[in-house]
């Protein structure tokens, strides 16, 4: 069938594209000789353009087609305007009638286009636009090449305006991210501090130079300004753009593309595990390497203009081939899965018009043997539900974990080091480290993928040797799907919570007896934990990966497993009355809290569940939660939640007044004295020391006039005493506020040619030693080099690189500043 009869009468571009590209009787070759290579390049631009304009709506492809004029000029009234001094112009384009339309269609004036050296060398999209892997869901990748003369500030204006036309685009369900690219970025080293060069969270900085140059080769589309010269020995021309060949490529860059593969894989894993797999096949390929590009091309010499002459499917077909012989089925088979999913079309649903890709794609559903069913729960995948979800997240992770280490083995094998910026190298690790880290006490949010929603009308608790989660299809369903497995009913509920598996209106139930029953407990429990949580992501800055973790969320959950007021007979009234101790009630001195479940959340973005049960269930909570409040830098979100039977009120009251003095006696501690406060338990007195360590305590039973001289005021402050747990005291005191568990630390000062370097590690056990003759820059970059290229990490840490910090005298007064990381940058989303 021919590739323009399927695309409906409106795909008039498409068909002409594709009319004169593929005369019966035309010799390729004499068309090369004739024409030259730019003009073949030129023809398959016009085909990727219509190609990329028939999966969008009519008033997307106006906007599209809009987009350059609105570079080209810069007038008030137009979208991105913001002042009179942005650099304007587009070489080698001008404005036609057909966008003045569209201009007068949607309310705007004019354009009134301006003399000048134009700004953009070109405007050019990149990534699935055009190709198998674009679907409605896409965005658009756009990159403005700008002139090279262009200065930070120039640089700065257009940077901001592409984020006004961005946000004018957005309004119209367009998502469009612009990219600033200099013309000798991948051929040149930049400074990497200027704008749109530094790693953020839409760019790569240092990570990868020739591996992004390589994918936009193969799938850009010009939409104005200067031809791309991306064939093989390319040579400059008039109206040719060289920026640099993909060929004279470096080794080294598989470790950080991989890396920066593995980051974008936590928003979208399915698009980040087929490039990540092709960075596995390209190392595996060795000297001999054919790139995507490089078959692209050989196509396109050969007249092929058809869906198989496309960046995505032959992306997939490299990837096919190399685990193919590899005999690896089981990798191939969700590869298919991914690839399928990523390019949108639905085999199975009823669709009146047909794509170019659809044909295509049906033929290669046959070859791969895949059934009716498999192909009718992959199409329903905008309804998963959260197990399959999970499932199918936990299979990505899997396999890029997997394709990592290999790409790890070659870079150590061929003694590659990365040319990262130490700085980057250590966000992207810590970043990936807050999602892989494989902590048992962590809850970590699956991706949606392609789901528009994985709330339940039906949940149910089973508790066998851990804690179940199973979605109901009726209220009588004995026997469910497995959702979630935790090693607490507080983790299960969380878990639902935080992933939006449980909503307001989802009904909770709880076996006993072989019988159903509605559990209205739990239900309103979640009702009063939903608010509570962040509605979006949960934002994370520079500034935040590179300073230790602390809280900006804290939340306990009271007598969820285990509750002594069931028991209790006595009247809540004269609790009230009498202003009693609810951890210590009556003549008996029962202590009426026996759990306390922790969700925590902290500024790397990471959600942790802990449980502390029996007597001193209180005091371990707050030691747990005192080093993360002291180091907060702004106040935390402290909520307290009862599940008791009786004296809700009472116990949450007493437990937030406890729980919100750590918070402020944490911050208010000092190194010379130390804040003790008193604690009556059952029948064990306690005190709370807040040092600038954090909190411990002491059973006080026996020190009876301590005892009795807290409980006069209440709060004292003495000298320090000398307490057990505390392998930090001899710190000074700027280390003591830094020091975190569960991540080695760094404290290095140059004292003339030497270094002074403290040593913390995951544990908090010391080191302090004195390196002579060397730099701090250098031991950093040994030191991180060392780490990455381990081959003894223990399952979960391959990305829990250390941090380091400069200790400096500032004024007399010791300070610490991460290393590496210009303070401009503090507040850049990674």
């Amino acid at each position: 069938m021919d590739t323009c009869s399927i695309l409906g009468d409106d795909m008039s571009d498409l068909r002409q594209a594709s009319s004169y590209l593929q005369p019966d009787d035309f010799s390729y070759a004499d068309y090369v000789g004739q024409h030259g290579k730019q003009e073949l390049a030129t023809r398959l631009n016009a085909v990727r353009l219509a190609r990329a304009k028939a999966l969008l709506s009519p008033l997307q492809r106006q906007l599209l087609k809009l987009i350059p004029a609105l570079f080209q000029v810069h007038q008030q009234g137009l979208p991105g305007y913001d002042g009179p001094f942005c650099p304007q112009g587009i070489a080698g384009f001008r404005i036609d009638d057909q966008v003045q339309d569209i201009l007068s269609d949607l309310g705007l004036p004019p354009s009134q286009e301006q003399a000048g050296l134009p700004a953009l060398e070109g405007v050019y999209t990149m990534g699935s636009s055009g190709s198998f892997g674009q679907n409605r869901f896409s965005d658009l990748d756009i990159w403005l090449v700008h002139h090279v003369q262009l200065g930070n500030y120039e640089l700065q204006q257009l940077r901001q305006k592409a984020d006004l036309i961005s946000q004018w685009l957005a309004q119209f369900q367009l998502e469009a991210n612009f990219y600033l690219v200099h013309p000798q970025q991948f051929t040149t080293r930049l400074d990497d501090d200027a704008p749109d060069r530094a790693m953020g969270h839409e760019h790569s900085g240092t990570a990868q130079r020739w591996l992004l140059l390589e994918e936009f080769y193969r799938s850009h589309i010009c939409l104005a300004g200067k031809m791309i010269a991306w064939w093989p020995d390319a040579r400059p021309a008039e109206g040719l753009l060289l920026l640099g060949d993909v060929h004279q490529h470096l080794a080294s860059e598989y470790l950080g593309a991989a890396l920066w593969q593995l980051y974008k894989g936590l928003e979208a894993p399915h698009k980040a595990l087929l490039k990540v797999l092709l960075l596995e096949a390209y190392a595996a390929d060795g000297q001999s390497l054919e790139l995507v590009s490089d078959r692209l091309w050989q196509r396109t010499e050969a007249g092929d203009f058809s869906a198989g002459n496309d960046p995505y499917f032959i992306l997939y077909e490299f990837i096919e081939g190399y685990l193919t012989d590899l005999g690896d089925t089981r990798r191939l088979e969700l590869i298919r899965r991914c690839f399928y999913l990523k390019c949108g079309v639905r085999l199975t649903a009823h669709q009146p018009v047909v794509d170019w890709r659809y044909y295509k794609l049906k033929s290669l559903v046959q070859e791969w043997g895949w059934d009716e069913p498999l192909l009718r729960t992959l199409d329903a995948a905008e309804r998963w539900h959260a197990g399959q979800l999970s499932w199918f997240n936990k299979q990505l992770n899997e396999l890029m974990i997997r394709s990592y280490k290999t790409l790890l083995k070659f870079a150590a094998s061929h003694q590659l080091s990365s040319d990262m910026r130490i700085d980057e190298l250590g966000m992207l690790t810590r970043k990936l480290h807050t999602y892989f880290s494989g902590d048992s006490d962590q809850l970590v949010r699956f991706n949606l993928l392609w789901s528009q929603g994985v709330g339940e009308q039906r949940l149910r608790i089973v508790r066998d040797n851990s804690w179940s989660l199973l979605r109901m299809d009726s209220d009588i369903d004995l026997d469910g799907e497995l959702l979630y497995q935790g090693k607490s009913l507080a983790a299960v509920l969380c878990w639902a919570c935080i992933n939006s598996v449980a909503t307001a209106q989802t009904r909770w139930f709880h076996e006993r007896a072989d019988t159903l029953h509605h559990d209205r407990r739990v239900q309103q429990l979640v009702r009063r934990v939903l608010p509570l949580l962040p509605q979006t992501e949960v934002k994370v800055s520079k500034e935040d990966l590179c300073h230790p973790w602390f809280f900006r969320q804290v939340m306990f959950v009271l007598n969820l497993q285990e509750d002594p007021t069931a028991q209790w007979l006595g009247q809540e009234m004269m609790v009230d009355r009498l202003n009693a101790n609810v951890l210590s009630l009556g003549r008996s001195r029962q202590n009426m809290l026996a759990t306390i479940d922790i969700l925590s959340i902290n500024n790397w973005g990471e959600f942790h569940i802990h449980q502390y049960t029996g007597e001193l269930a209180l005091l371990q909570a707050l030691t747990y939660v005192a080093p993360g409040l002291k180091r907060s830098k702004e106040p935390v979100q402290l909520n307290v939640l009862s599940y008791s039977s009786r004296l809700n009120a009472q116990l949450a009251h007493t437990v937030q007044n406890y729980l919100e003095q750590a918070a402020r006696l944490s911050q208010h501690s000092k190194t010379a004295t130390t804040l003790m406060q008193p604690l009556q338990i059952g029948k064990r007195r306690f005190g709370l020391f807040y040092k600038t360590t954090g909190l411990v305590w002491q059973d006080l039973s026996d020190a009876r006039s301590l005892f009795q001289q807290l409980v006069k005021g209440h709060m004292v402050s003495l000298p320090r005493p000398e307490l057990p747990n505390e392998p930090l005291a001899t710190l000074p005191e700027a280390i003591q506020h830094y020091a975190t568990r569960g991540v080695t630390q760094y404290f290095i000062r140059q004292d003339g040619l030497d270094l002074d370097v403290f040593v913390l590690d995951e544990h908090n056990q010391q080191q302090h030693f004195l390196q002579k003759n060397s730099d701090i820059s250098e031991m950093v970059k040994r030191i991180s080099h060392q780490f990455v290229f381990n081959e003894h990490h223990t399952s979960g840490s391959h990305f829990n690189m250390p941090q380091f910090f400069r200790l400096e005298r500032v004024d007399g007064e010791l300070t610490l500043s991460p290393f590496g990381v210009a303070r401009r940058e503090f507040n850049r989303e990674f």
